[in-house]
């Protein structure tokens, strides 16, 4: 739980009533409590035999539990299917808080075209997160981190899409000095 409780609070403002819900095994409500990109289901929705937790902030993915306790996920279509992210409680909720940081940090970047190779020196210099590779948004979604930036990857064996997101300007530092190319968008030019 503590390797928990330092990943949000650096990406979050935690305060002690967040803490002692972290350490009493509610990951879910203090994420929950802080999502802006992605927003909690309403209490009681269900889809099927599905508890819906999250919705994508356009609508076009759910994330829930089913009635096993797995965590699972899918299109936001009738006749999508669900799938088991493979994540417990803790990994899921982590995921959600990592996406969501990813979205909503002020100091990013962005690519759509990175090869292996520019991959490859992002995740030596990054931790991984103890998360799942995910559907959405990308195929081959991952995590990682660095300090208090958080870097997502999505794609496989060709071009990757890579976002990454921090508190500050400073956070993203060490990928300033990987020499890559930001060709989406980069906070450093207001775009």
């Amino acid at each position: 739980m503590t390797e928990l409780s330092t990943l949000l609070g650096r990406w979050f403002d935690l305060d002690r009533g967040d803490l002692d819900s972290l350490h009493g095994g509610n990951v879910d409500r203090v994420v929950a409590r802080r999502l802006r990109f992605n927003r909690p289901a309403p209490a009681g929705t269900v889809d099927g035999a599905v508890e819906v937790l999250v919705v994508e902030n356009q609508g076009v993915w759910l994330w829930g539990r089913d009635g096993d306790g797995r965590y699972v996920e899918k299109e936001d279509d009738p006749g999508a299917d669900w799938h088991d992210t493979g994540e417990n409680s803790e990994e899921f909720w982590l995921h959600q808080a990592a996406f969501d940081a990813v979205c909503s940090l002020p100091a990013s970047r962005s690519a759509q075209g990175f090869d292996q190779a520019a991959v490859r020196r992002i995740e030596q210099a990054s931790t991984p997160l103890p998360c799942r590779a995910w559907r959405w948004p990308g195929t081959g979604h991952t995590m990682s981190y660095r300090g208090a930036s958080v870097v997502m990857t999505c794609g496989g064996d060709g071009d990757v899409w890579v976002v990454a997101a921090a508190p500050t300007e400073a956070d993203l530092g060490w990928l300033d000095e990987l020499d890559l190319t930001w060709d989406e968008s980069d906070s450093r030019r207001g775009h």
